[in-house]
């Protein structure tokens, strides 16, 4: 007999009678809201999880923009002191070396930061 029948006996024969679902429902009634709420609790755990993993994909994505403009300014910056009409008198050398250092500070920060946060996007 398969699930959703029930098997009667009596003396003389044997009597196959269908189960509905209702009833079998109605039997397991608080084996079924456990198990339900068991699901709702393990739905609200990888929804948690997916959204930790989202924000820290948002900050990732965040971090690559930053670092990305950072370079650019790093790359204007270090073509600026290449030009030999910075190093004449009125020339902003100093000022492009101080810039060039503040941005290369950012740079090495975010990176360090970048690094870290993508470790643990990527990790189980």
């Amino acid at each position: 007999m398969g699930a959703g029948t029930a098997v009667t006996s009596s003396a003389a024969k044997e009597i196959v009678v269908p189960v509905s679902a209702a009833k079998v429902r109605k039997q397991t009634g608080s084996g079924s809201k456990k198990q339900k709420s068991q699901k709702r609790l393990e739905a609200d755990s990888r929804n948690a999880i997916s959204k930790a993993r989202r924000e820290k994909e948002k900050r990732v994505h965040e971090l690559e923009t930053k670092i990305a403009a950072l370079e650019g300014q790093q790359k204007e910056l270090a073509a600026a002191l290449e030009d030999p009409a910075t190093y004449t008198p009125g020339g902003h050398a100093t000022a492009i070396n101080r810039d060039l250092s503040a941005v290369s500070h950012d740079l090495a920060r975010l990176t360090t930061e970048w690094e870290s946060v993508t470790a643990t996007v990527n990790a189980p």
